[in-house]
């Protein structure tokens, strides 16, 4: 199982947010969040433990830059291609918006193995936080969110989004900007890729 990590939108350089104005939140203290760099802080710390466990994993933006969602898509397949779209699995790192609150995960339209990953995902998450709230669809069985999202409609491996937690949310916030809480949520990916590779 190869583990590809997408680091959603873009980080910094020279100073300046690579995915401004969007996904990015200006609180009334002053304080903004900006996404991009909270999802790679995430990224980071996951990557680094799932290499420390031996599982191989690899980052699809190891840029500061905001590549296009073609761009990643065509760089997912191009593993998948490698190494066979049955043996990968993309996670797309997001932290949500829209002043809720909580943990959703997403995948594309219709029941594929992607839906399997993000239910093991979505109760793994459950048993590491137990007070975040969950926020779900289980219309259809299961408890991910489907959208046709271009980078889950359109690679060839399974594809999993986790929202975690609201930027524009200060409480929220507060916990994803969080070092520890960081490492927490890495250490809680890490159990259930060991889980899905074991």
């Amino acid at each position: 199982m190869i583990i590809l990590i997408d680091k959603g939108h873009g980080g910094f350089i020279d100073g300046v947010y690579q995915t401004a104005p969007k996904k990015m939140y200006e609180f009334e203290s002053g304080e903004v969040a900006y996404e991009g760099r909270l999802n790679r802080q995430i990224g980071d710390k996951l990557l680094a433990r799932l290499k420390a466990e031996g599982i191989k994993c690899i980052d699809i933006c190891p840029t500061e830059m905001d590549i296009p969602l073609s761009t990643r898509v065509n760089i997912i397949n191009e593993y998948c291609n490698k190494y066979g779209a049955s043996n990968c699995l993309l996670i797309s790192l997001h932290g949500n918006a829209g002043k809720g609150t909580g943990f959703e995960i997403w995948t594309s339209p219709g029941q594929t193995k992607s839906d399997e990953y993000a239910t093991q995902f979505f109760n793994k998450f459950k048993e590491h936080f137990p007070d975040v709230k969950l926020r779900k669809d289980i219309s259809d069985g299961d408890p991910d969110k489907e959208s046709a999202f271009y980078i889950l409609k359109n690679t060839n491996c399974p594809a999993i989004l986790p929202e975690f937690l609201f930027f524009d949310n200060w409480q929220d916030f507060l916990l994803m900007k969080d070092h520890t809480f960081q490492y927490r949520y890495a250490e809680m990916m890490v159990d259930f890729v060991k889980e899905i590779v074991t």
